[in-house]
């Protein structure tokens, strides 16, 4: 008979349990509340007897199981008693209200029973819950699963939590236009024109291994772990080798990778060096060895102009992070080192909250991005400090598994060109600032509706620099003057420091005759808005408009009539490279402002004949 739940019966349950659990449990710990399965409120669930336990499984491909929750508010850590089937897959998704807390599967799948925080990168912790608010769990059975759980445990949290030392950049307070440019007489006003289409930018964007692909400038690059170091006397040029292999030509064409080692690949043959006991995470060698690749990394990668960001990876089935797990302490090891070793590249984790991401400044990989069956990985990364202002949220899309015909669709062309599936993955890059996003890139470029959805994701994602007005001097002496307002539509900040340059360029040949860097800037500033409102399609907090502001004192450069121009340059070899979102542009990567006279006076400023940004595909950086 199914038992409905109501307040006594919670409370008369949650004072037994009390009494009987604090026997067993030091006087300063908090006691569980449990809620038994069969006392919720079922649908398309039966109740069952297994080993002697009263438990709930399910009677049909779907089900529901709620309550309300009728305990005090407060902050908890929740746990789920489930039997890890070893047929087909079952598929559970816990929701508070309307917010997905955590989904998984059996993953064991060795017909006995587990608790949730055995899969100890889904378990809930420190979630806010109120009296009142409704709990329940959807399944979905796949391949003959009964989707079977015993109870939900809810534990006073006890979490505190800790202050991250990454601090968000701000941008350097500068001088007014007005006090740079003496008066409006003097200088020449620009309002640039927005390109509307999206653009091939670095470090942003759909992330794709193609050179032709006509927006992504990322490549996701797996590595088994014995391909970098197959014993442990290789030394760290066997990993450049492997990498210059991998990465041939990756500079000429302005494409950047995002590497991440792997042990285990399901189906797949070893990634295990040939002097480990493979598939031992846990032991003393598997640290010391784990330790000292990771060193060896570093000695690769910070430096090298072609890496973009690290995905930690190493543990576990693909480098997810997830499972086979390992031990805490191994975990604190790896942190410790990925922060020691990469000071210049920024790393990337799989889940919020497992590998020490509230001390250091650690991006994120969603490797279902905006799947139905993870949409808790969004609600947790919102609960984190707002990591997305000093490191990115990338990741990939996933079409193999659960509900994928919910969300984000079954492929890369019904994701981008069904309205339902695009606005939904639109709505999570927004929330989230997501900075880049792959196998979605995999869609078909010769079906115009489907290229057009990808538009409007490329734009979405990351940042998207849009100039509204420049001042310049109208007359170069022996000063220039130059000021320009900027603001970041995009959903992510730039994540590097990269120089932005002034020129003035021969109207001929369009190359720079004199040019230097705009000292006191941090493009890590130019900040997008925040708190994005779905049914508006706008940020409820707008984007900042930025204004820079510089002072040359120029050398001598022969008397005539130039170009001024702007733009940003990638470190490796300092050229032109990120292009802000104007139609004011040159192939090659500077964007042309207006003319100005040197040591002569000139009646027109005004310039036309742009280039198209988006055709360019000269772009490149130079190589170690």
């Amino acid at each position: 008979m199914k038992i409905l739940f109501n307040y006594f019966s919670v409370a008369l349950l949650a004072l037994l349990l009390f009494s009987c659990n604090n026997a067993n449990r030091n006087s300063g710990e908090a006691a569980p509340l449990i809620v038994e399965a069969e006392n919720m409120d079922l649908t398309g669930y039966k109740v069952t007897e297994i080993e002697g336990r009263t438990s709930i499984k399910l009677a049909d491909s779907t089900g529901t199981a709620r309550f309300k929750f009728m305990h005090p508010s407060g902050y908890y850590d929740i746990d789920v008693s489930y039997l890890a089937e070893s047929v087909g897959q079952n598929t559970y998704a816990m929701y508070i209200g309307d917010n997905q807390i955590v989904a998984w599967l059996g993953k064991t799948r060795d017909d006995q029973w587990h608790l949730l925080s055995d899969q100890r990168w889904h378990a809930p912790r420190h979630i806010a819950i109120e009296k009142g608010d409704e709990v329940r769990i959807e399944a979905l059975s796949e391949n003959g699963s009964m989707v079977i759980f015993d109870y939900l445990e809810f534990t006073p949290s006890e979490r505190v939590v800790e202050e991250s030392d990454a601090e968000t950049v701000n941008p350097t307070p500068t001088e007014t236009a007005d006090e740079i440019l003496a008066s409006p007489e003097d200088y020449f006003t620009v309002y640039p024109k927005e390109y509307e289409h999206a653009l091939k930018n670095p470090l942003k964007g759909f992330r794709s291994s193609s050179f032709d692909h006509e927006f992504s400038t990322l490549n996701k690059t797996y590595f088994k772990w014995n391909e970098l170091e197959n014993r442990a006397s290789d030394d760290v040029d066997v990993v450049i080798k492997a990498c210059n292999e991998r990465w041939k030509d990756y500079e000429k064409n302005n494409m950047k990778a995002i590497p991440r080692v792997y042990l285990d690949w399901p189906g797949q043959k070893s990634g295990w060096p040939s002097d480990m006991e493979e598939g031992n995470y846990t032991s003393d060698e598997f640290k010391e060895r784990t330790i000292a690749l990771i060193k060896k990394l570093g000695q690769a990668w910070d430096n090298d102009p072609r890496v973009a960001y690290v995905e930690m990876g190493l543990i576990g089935e693909w480098g997810e992070m997830e499972w086979p797990d390992t031990s805490d302490d191994i975990k604190k090891a790896i942190a410790d080192q990925f922060a020691t070793s990469f000071k210049n590249k920024l790393v990337m984790i799989r889940w919020p909250n497992t590998y020490y991401d509230h001390i250091y400044n650690f991006g994120y990989y969603w490797d279902s991005f905006a799947h139905h069956d993870q949409d808790y990985y969004a609600f947790h990364l919102n609960k984190t400090s707002p990591r997305w202002k000093t490191a990115p949220i990338g990741g990939e899309t996933a079409y193999n598994w659960g509900n994928d015909d919910i969300q984000p669709g079954v492929s890369p062309d019904e994701s981008l060109k069904k309205p339902v599936h695009r606005e939904y993955i639109i709505d999570k890059i927004r929330k989230l600032h997501a900075n880049h996003i792959g196998w979605i890139a995999n869609y078909s470029q010769d079906d115009p509706e489907v290229s057009t959805g990808a538009e409007l994701v490329q734009k979405a994602l990351g940042y998207r620099f849009v100039i509204t007005e420049v001042s310049y001097s109208k007359k170069v002496d022996n000063n220039f003057a130059i000021s320009f307002k900027v603001k970041n539509t995009g959903s992510s900040p730039f994540y590097y420091n990269w120089p932005v340059e002034a020129s003035l360029l021969d109207p001929e040949t369009k190359q720079p005759v004199w040019k230097e860097q705009i000292s006191d800037i941090d493009i890590r500033a130019w900040l997008p808005g925040d708190e994005w409102d779905d049914s508006a399609n706008t940020y409820t907090i707008p984007a900042e408009t930025y204004t820079v502001n510089e002072l040359f004192k120029m050398p001598a450069i022969p008397a005539g009539e130039y170009i001024v121009a702007l733009a940003i340059l990638d470190p490796a070899g300092n050229l032109p490279s990120p292009r802000f979102a104007i139609k004011n542009y040159y192939n090659g990567g500077r964007h042309p402002i207006g003319k100005i006279g040197v040591n002569q006076e000139i009646d027109y400023f005004e310039l036309s004949g742009f280039d198209d940004i988006q055709s360019d595909r000269s772009l490149f950086y130079n190589p170690l």
